[in-house]
């Protein structure tokens, strides 16, 4: 008899061991939620940059290196002349490409367009293959010269490039000035506007 009671005694003992034990773990996981809740979210390092000035930019130096390879050319001036010829078809070809899916594009700066009477589209594509038939291989060549400069610096790798292990988030501000900021959401806090340094990584990188 008294061993059985012994024996109860142990096995009560243990169970309320057990029972304070995992009383414990309980409120040691619910404090440690709880303290986890409690941390800071991590701080989104962010900037913004003004992609149409960026883009500007590097139009322009494209521009100036397309203008430095047809320098180099040599090409006559009757050669030229037709080049010139082409151009503006192909412009009002564009142009009246897009004015038939209700866009009005405006006038091209520097590009002088032979004024032509309103014609239906087919007949002016005529006019523009017969115009560069005979200088297919100067405007082919130009047209890679172009899209070669276009791809060697594009915006998106200059800011990535210039953006790694700095910033998580770059956002467009190029609409702000026509009160369409990109921006859906800012705190009261100044934030960087990383255009400046974008555009001195790309004269950096043209700096010859």
């Amino acid at each position: 008899m008294k061993t059985y009671l012994i024996l109860a005694a142990c096995l009560v003992l243990a169970g309320c061991g057990r029972q304070e034990a995992n009383q414990r773990e309980v409120s040691g996981k619910s404090e440690g939620i709880k303290n986890e809740g409690a941390k800071p979210a991590e701080t989104v390092r962010w900037a913004f940059a003004n992609k149409r000035e960026i883009e500007l930019v590097i139009f322009k130096w494209s521009r100036d290196k397309m203008e430095e390879a047809r320098k180099a050319e040599g090409l006559s001036p009757e050669i030229e002349e037709k080049i010139r010829r082409y151009e503006s078809l192909q412009a009002q070809l564009v142009r009246k490409q897009m004015e038939t899916r209700g866009l009005k594009l405006p006038p091209r700066a520097g590009v002088s367009e032979t004024s032509l009477p309103d014609q239906d589209i087919l007949t002016l594509s005529n006019q523009v293959a017969e115009a560069k038939a005979p200088i297919a291989d100067v405007v082919d060549t130009r047209s890679r010269q172009a899209a070669q400069y276009r791809e060697q610096y594009k915006i998106d790798r200059l800011i990535s490039e210039y953006a790694k292990e700095r910033f998580d988030l770059v956002v467009d501000s190029s609409n702000e000035h026509f009160s369409q900021s990109a921006v859906l959401y800012r705190t009261a806090g100044e934030v960087l506007d990383i255009t400046d340094g974008v555009i001195k990584l790309f004269k950096e990188k043209t700096r010859s």
